[in-house]
């Protein structure tokens, strides 16, 4: 969108604080980065319409979402998922 380089660049922002955090607590706190693509839910039902999914938009069940961040949290002690994305296979609006 034309009109999103604040977000855009928020969205950046998180992803080096979480990667110096990881470094900064290596051993003692594990971190991980989710990055979800979009969800069937009303997150944008009030927003304008240039600003919400399109009728054709392949958007993932929450629960699916939801599984993955449980995979991601039950990693064995010395192992982590740092950066996980999910999303739809088909999600356009993810580069």
């Amino acid at each position: 969108m034309s009109d999103a380089t604040a977000y855009c660049a928020s969205k950046f922002g998180v992803v080096g604080f979480t990667r110096a955090l990881a470094a900064e607590t290596a051993g003692t706190v594990g971190v991980t980065l989710l990055v979800p693509g979009g969800m069937s839910t009303h997150f944008c039902d009030d927003r304008p319409e240039r600003y919400r999914p399109g009728p054709d938009a392949r958007l993932n069940d929450p629960a699916q979402t939801a599984d993955a961040v449980l995979y991601a949290l039950t990693r064995p002690a010395g192992s982590e998922v740092r950066e996980l994305v999910v999303t739809s296979s088909e999600e356009g609006s993810y580069p």
